[in-house]
């Protein structure tokens, strides 16, 4: 985010080097809907746009279903193709970025030349799609050459070509390496956020105004990103972080090959990515599956024509509820003490990938 992007702070006590207590503590701001109020209608997508750094694409997406659905209009055939062809192309870049960029442990510095060079590559053929897409060029003309070199980058970074794992001497095989025998955390099968949970979700969005902060669905523990979404087609066998981490490649795997069949006219693609509809009230919501998983906007336009109420919820603040995912996974793991217990908090946390960057503190009970 641009504008005044916060960050979370993860506080763990371990006790025998068992991690006995976790708190977290967001100081993101929560009035960013807000500058949404009073405004027209069109103007929320840009707007979305330009606030948000991070999936600044996804968020506009969301923000002009949300505006559509709340009018009763319709997203059309030739917009909807290029809001997929751009989603793909941020969820991709966004991913490929993340696991780079964030990994909390130094990778060989030969490796990290070519991961930049290769992230660089990666960027400019991402922005050339979304490019092309918001230029309104016509079908299929401005995503294959550009999706062909966003492929051939993130196959140099060490996205494989069929399921299985980085191809040796790439910087995600790198990763891998750092974490393919630690088995300090328990894997868990995730309980994901999905598209049959919207009615629930926006029902709650809509009426309880703090609700986009601290989410949730009765008797759930609800997650959402790569490792939500391929829970139903089998997880990866192994030592949970390594689990993570390999679902986030196979996701990008995955939309890789959903760009390249773009030509095909593939609307499965377009139902996975994004969806919406109206709400309870006098207003809609648009849903997007972003790099970090499920995004909403939910938008209520007045009589004057001009947004009344404006709701946005961000996947970080289901995956970093101080009852969610992530503390259910770090509670009664035995991440030992001091840097080794920050470091293994820090691997977690990356891999949970939030929106916002994170300072992580380790106390032992005993001096609590």
């Amino acid at each position: 985010m641009t504008f005044g992007a916060g960050s979370i702070r993860i506080d763990v006590t371990v006790s025998r080097a068992l991690a006995c207590c976790v708190e977290i503590k967001s100081n993101r701001p929560q009035g960013l809907a807000r500058l949404f109020v009073g405004r027209r209608p069109e103007e929320a997508p840009v707007l979305a746009g330009q606030v948000f750094s991070l999936c600044g694409v996804a968020q506009s997406v969301a923000a002009r279903l949300a505006v559509l659905n709340a009018a009763d209009l319709p997203m059309r055939g030739e917009e909807r193709f290029a809001a997929t062809a751009k989603l793909l192309a941020e969820r991709i870049f966004e991913t490929l970025r993340a696991l780079i960029l964030h990994w909390p442990l130094p990778l060989p510095a030969a490796i990290v030349a070519l991961a930049g060079k290769y992230l660089r590559e990666a960027l400019a053929a991402s922005q050339a799609i979304i490019a092309g897409a918001k230029a309104k060029i016509a079908k299929c003309a401005f995503v294959a050459e550009p999706a062909a070199r966003l492929s051939a980058a993130a196959a140099a970074l060490g996205i494989p070509d069929g399921e299985g794992q980085p191809p040796r001497d790439t910087a995600y095989a790198a990763i891998l390496g750092n974490i393919d025998r630690d088995r300090i955390f328990v894997s868990r099968r995730p309980n994901p956020l999905t598209v049959a949970d919207d009615a629930e979700v926006i029902a709650h969005l809509s009426r309880e105004a703090g609700y986009a902060s601290l989410p949730y669905l009765a008797g759930r523990v609800v997650e959402t990103g790569a490792y939500a979404r391929l829970s139903s087609a089998g997880m990866p066998e192994g030592p949970h972080l390594a689990e993570r981490f390999l679902a986030r490649i196979n996701d990008v795997r995955l939309c890789l090959q959903q760009l390249s069949n773009l030509d095909q006219q593939d609307t499965d693609a377009c139902s996975s990515l994004m969806g919406g509809g109206p709400t309870p009230g006098a207003g809609g919501y648009g849903a997007v599956e972003c790099a970090r998983g499920r995004l909403y906007h939910l938008a209520e336009i007045g009589m004057d024509g001009h947004l009344c109420a404006y709701r946005i919820l961000a996947p970080t603040e289901w995956n970093f509820h101080p009852a969610g995912p992530f503390v259910e996974t770090l509670l009664s793991s035995r991440i030992g003490v001091g840097e080794s217990a920050a470091r293994s908090v820090s691997r977690l946390a990356t891999l949970f990938d939030p929106c916002v960057a994170f300072e992580i503190g380790v106390r032992e009970a005993a001096y609590a």
